[in-house]
């Protein structure tokens, strides 16, 4: 059977076509709007968190004045009476939170553990300087010892050097003066030696001391000393003239004639009759005169 009413396709799909897209009832999340909760939640943290930045400011503040206070020598108890000079202005705090500032048992807790540190570390520092100007005091102590110990020995030497150096230097007229008791005469050393010259003999006869000086280059001299009743006349007369001849010159020094042939020479002092005798040409006329003259 063929149906009666056909349906029209083309009216369908013409309607179809015309019809509105309905709209999404669901919420596009990108435009919702933040729950009023969720922004109440996060101004309480921010106000806490501000808070404690200022209760943390303010303990600060209040540790470095009573540190500055303790170094002053003052003690707790004034360094919290004693206000506090205003640096800037500070902020409002609520007064919840200053009373929990004040109050608050951990506060005071953290207060008293920084005072006790600080004092520990004053006390370190004390100590440091106590211990450093003790070892400095020990040190000067032991650097004052150690000077005088070397001040001592120092002395020491020195004075063992002058001993020595006059026990050189005497030695020979002490040899001399013990010759010239045995020889019976006032014998003398001369304190005037030529350059390189030194004592190596003396040998003590009656009323005569005769005293040899070596040198291992320009030979050797002797000096003799002994009584005699002469005068220069004499001398010249019974010993010069029949020694040297004419070969002599004679020569006033201090008030002493002096007769020198050579090398060699004699004069007559306070009953003493000298003689030098060298082995050879090496003394001048100048040293003899300075040998006489030391006399």
């Amino acid at each position: 059977m063929e149906n009666d009413n056909p349906v029209d396709h083309t009216s369908i799909s013409s309607s179809a076509s015309h019809r509105r897209v309905q709209r999404s009832t669901t919420l596009n999340r990108k435009y919702v709007k933040k729950p009023e909760k969720v922004a109440a939640v996060d101004s309480v943290a921010k106000r806490r968190a501000d808070d404690l930045k200022r209760r943390q400011a303010l303990a600060d503040k209040i540790n470095r004045e009573r540190l500055a206070a303790l170094k002053a020598g003052k003690t707790l108890r004034e360094a919290a009476a004693t206000p506090a000079a205003p640096t800037s202005t500070p902020r409002p705090l609520s007064a919840t939170i200053e009373r929990n500032l004040i109050t608050s048992p951990k506060a005071e807790k953290a207060t008293k553990v920084k005072d006790s540190a600080v004092k520990s570390a004053l006390k370190s520092v004390a100590s440091m300087d106590a211990d450093s100007g003790n070892k400095k005091g020990i040190s000067t102590k032991r650097t004052l010892g150690a000077k005088k110990l070397l001040l001592a020995f120092g002395c020491a030497a020195l004075a063992v050097g002058i001993v020595g150096y006059f026990v050189s230097v005497n030695t020979p007229d002490i040899s001399v003066r013990v010759a010239a008791m045995q020889s019976g005469i006032d014998a003398t050393y001369p304190t005037y030696i030529p350059r390189g010259y030194s004592l190596s003999d003396i040998v003590s006869e009656d009323k005569k001391i005769s005293m040899t000086f070596n040198d291992s280059e320009s030979g050797s001299f002797t000096l003799s000393e002994e009584k005699t009743s002469w005068d220069n006349e004499t001398l010249e007369a019974s010993y010069v003239k029949s020694t040297w001849g004419n070969n002599y010159t004679s020569v006033r020094e201090q008030g002493i004639t002096i007769f020198i042939s050579g090398s060699n020479a004699t004069w007559i002092n306070g009953n003493i009759l000298y003689k030098i005798q060298a082995s050879g040409n090496n003394l001048t006329k100048k040293q003899i005169k300075s040998i006489v003259t030391s006399l």
